[in-house]
């Protein structure tokens, strides 16, 4: 299960903890400290940091999936997504749990029936 802290530098990103302890009017020692740690904050700081990555409390507190693991072929394609010539045709998602398969086909056709609404009729 990943701590606290992995799922902070998560959220983190490529953005230095410098600069994100600057956002959020905390000295970096402070920062970096709740990085380095396991345990998840209580009260007004989890709800700060929540508010700040917009993202729910309970994010912080969520199992991973197991086996769920980052691959340099997921990188690569999310990477493409966002170079895209159009960005705003794609949607990419992450979540730390399972999804069931009938529930993932409902989206799909969800998506494609929104999709084929708005596309332009072709003559």
């Amino acid at each position: 299960m990943s701590g606290f802290g992995q799922r902070l530098r998560r959220l983190r990103g490529n953005r230095s903890q410098r600069e994100i302890a600057e956002l959020l009017g905390m000295p970096v020692t402070t920062y970096s400290t709740l990085e380095n740690q396991d345990a998840i904050p209580r009260g007004q700081v989890l709800k700060r940091l929540a508010d700040f990555f917009a993202v729910q409390m309970s994010y912080f507190h969520l199992a991973p999936s197991p086996g769920l693991r980052s691959t340099d072929s997921a990188r690569n394609w999310l990477e493409s997504l966002r170079t895209s010539e159009y960005p705003e045709h794609k949607t990419a998602a992450h979540a730390d749990f399972n999804i069931p398969d009938t529930a993932k086909a409902k989206i799909a056709e969800k998506i494609r029936s929104l999709s084929n609404a708005k596309a332009p009729n072709k003559q």
